[in-house]
């Protein structure tokens, strides 16, 4: 069996979350990953955003990770697209220039705003750890994984921004790798972004696609998960999938089973046809019950 190319997975993932935006908090918006940004940088440091004028914005007491830059400086900005900052506060700079003032890498969607002080200590040491992972495909990974898995959710943010570049050099996972993604997407004690992106890493290795979807749906599931295990693993066997299925169209949540309607046009046959006419019937959600009336017009149509 072959493992599912990585932009196939983002494709097919986008599609079948798509329909659930509405109802469900989306995926973390996903800007270049950091370590690409950090490859065109002279300067990364941690400092604190000083007076900011028309075009120009006063640095100071600036930690300087990588490069070469005296402790207050200033850098360029375009009243265009002027970056998120407000005077006082702290802030991730990936600077170019050989001396002040510097321009600015990131675009204004991706600068990285620490909340406070001890938010941004953690950012200076999560960049060194980043630094010495340098263009390791495995180092970076799990770098990106602990940053996924910690408490912190611009760290999380920027680890979703890696893992959503289908470019990356970490993908597909190992089946190692894998396994514990799926173990996390099944687990209600992690944050939902988490969950949501170990599932689309799960499912980049069929032996984590086969344990997404023997977990699917768990205790407390999130319905972009379901989705995510149903669309996202079409090397997983048939059989593994339709069990999946009937089971999510059985859960007790009414977005579980919304999510597993979706799927079962792709997955038809006689019990999946049978379950859904069921729940077009007797759901007690009429949204569900209209989703079923329509998983039924697809489904009979193939």
């Amino acid at each position: 069996m072959q493992r599912t190319r990585p932009a196939l997975l983002v494709a097919i993932a986008l599609f079948s979350l798509a329909p659930l935006a509405r109802a469900q908090h989306p995926m973390p918006p996903a800007g270049r990953p950091l370590h690409v940004r950090i490859a065109d940088a002279d300067v990364v440091a941690v400092a604190t955003i000083g007076t900011i004028d028309e075009g120009r914005i006063e640095v100071r007491d600036a930690n300087v990770l990588r490069g070469t830059a005296p402790k207050n400086f200033a850098i360029k900005r375009s009243p265009a697209q002027p970056p998120p900052f407000v005077t006082g506060v702290p802030a991730v700079l990936l600077l170019r220039g050989a001396r002040p003032p510097y321009v600015l890498v990131d675009e204004p969607r991706e600068v990285i705003v620490p909340s406070d002080a001890v938010t941004a200590q953690r950012w200076s040491e999560a960049l060194r750890a980043l630094f010495d992972a340098g263009d390791d495909p495995e180092k970076l990974l799990h770098t990106y994984l602990l940053w996924l898995d910690g408490d912190d959710e611009t760290l999380r943010e920027a680890a979703g921004a890696a893992f959503a570049d289908p470019r990356a050099p970490f993908l597909p996972l190992g089946a190692e790798d894998a396994v514990e993604r799926a173990r996390a997407a099944i687990d209600p004690r992690r944050a939902t972004a988490n969950r949501r992106i170990s599932a689309l890493l799960a499912a980049t290795h069929p032996a984590g696609a086969d344990a997404l979807l023997a977990g699917v749906p768990g205790p407390a599931e999130d319905p972009q998960v379901v989705a995510t295990a149903l669309r996202a693993t079409p090397t997983a066997p048939r059989e593994s999938r339709e069990a999946a299925l009937l089971r999510a169209l059985a859960n007790d949540q009414p977005e579980v089973r919304r999510a597993a309607l979706l799927s079962a046009p792709l997955l038809w046959n006689d019990a999946v046809a049978a379950k859904v006419a069921e729940i077009a019937k007797s759901d007690p959600d009429a949204g569900v019950r209209a989703e079923a009336n329509d998983a039924t017009s697809r489904g009979g149509m193939k």
